[in-house]
């Protein structure tokens, strides 16, 4: 089993509670998923001051080296949840049980998007969405019930999108600077296109639609900027998942496509120069 290292002060009777539970816990993730390679995770580090991504809980970090990483929990968060209620260790085993999914698909060699350098432009947003939902389908057996698989997120997101949009491009209509537009383009895009495949990972694990979760938010899906893409999405992401080599290489440039279509829906249009290489224009439409 890994190492449980703590970088916190405890009493020794304490930190040999915190490793036994741990080891026990992993000890069990292990077992149930068979997926995981146990030897690929070399410490599991406790420390007070650990931090996550902003606005992520519980909070935890990974670093990856060659052939394995390194996971780093909040200890007083990993405490709480011990001692808690059951939701709270619901929530600790999942968060590690996908941080671990995480790390075991960071370990596989990338596969590069079949196509141009328009589609290799994108192909970097394009492993992005499918490690993430590689990771959510493949943890989505330990997801707390009632969980709400961060699709109100992604409504609350798609609502915000296109007044954000139109602020931006009215903005460079006042100071023709496209670089601020293509940077915050690019970053909007990223986000959503992450949280994309968040939801749609988790709804494969689980073999559920948004419409089996709440017809309001498939109602909302349909409606937004992503209505047309949503299903085309969710097919390219499955596709790559079922496949590896060109066959994979080739679902991953169409769904570069695809990314590129939502980009336009938000007021950018990608394309290849005479030169060969990448240029952003201000889209005639937007969503």
């Amino acid at each position: 089993m890994p190492l449980i290292e703590l970088q916190c002060s405890r009493p020794e009777t304490s930190a040999e509670t915190l490793r036994t539970s741990l080891s026990v816990l992993l000890a069990r993730l292990y077992e149930r998923d068979r997926g995981l390679d146990p030897a690929h995770l070399r410490v599991l580090v406790l420390r007070d001051d650990a931090t996550g991504s902003a606005g992520t809980a519980p909070p935890l970090s990974r670093e990856d080296g060659a052939g394995g990483f390194t996971i780093t929990l909040s200890a007083p968060f990993v405490e709480q949840s011990l001692a808690g209620e059951p939701e709270q260790l619901l929530q600790l085993v999942h968060a590690l049980h996908r941080e671990l999914w995480r790390g075991e698909l960071a370990l596989a060699p990338a596969v590069e998007a079949a196509g141009d350098t328009l589609v290799a432009q994108f192909a970097p947003i394009a492993r992005l969405m499918l490690d993430e939902y590689r990771a959510n389908r493949a943890s989505a057996w330990s997801l707390p019930a009632g969980s709400d698989l961060l699709l109100p997120h992604l409504l609350r997101l798609l609502d915000e999108l296109p007044d954000a949009s139109r602020r931006a491009l009215a903005d460079y209509r006042t100071d023709a600077d496209l670089d601020t537009l293509t940077g915050l383009a690019m970053a909007r895009l990223t986000h959503l296109m992450q949280t994309v495949a968040f939801s749609l990972g988790y709804l494969a694990g689980l073999q559920r639609s948004a419409a089996d979760i709440a017809p309001e938010l498939k109602a909302g899906l349909d409606t937004s900027l992503i209505g047309r893409e949503w299903p085309r999405i969710a097919a390219l992401l499955a596709g790559a998942a079922a496949v590896e080599g060109d066959a994979r290489a080739l679902q991953m440039g169409m769904l570069a496509t695809r990314i590129i279509a939502v980009l336009g829906s938000m007021g950018l249009h990608a394309r290849t120069g005479d030169d060969g290489t990448v240029w952003m224009d201000v889209a005639a439409t937007l969503h």
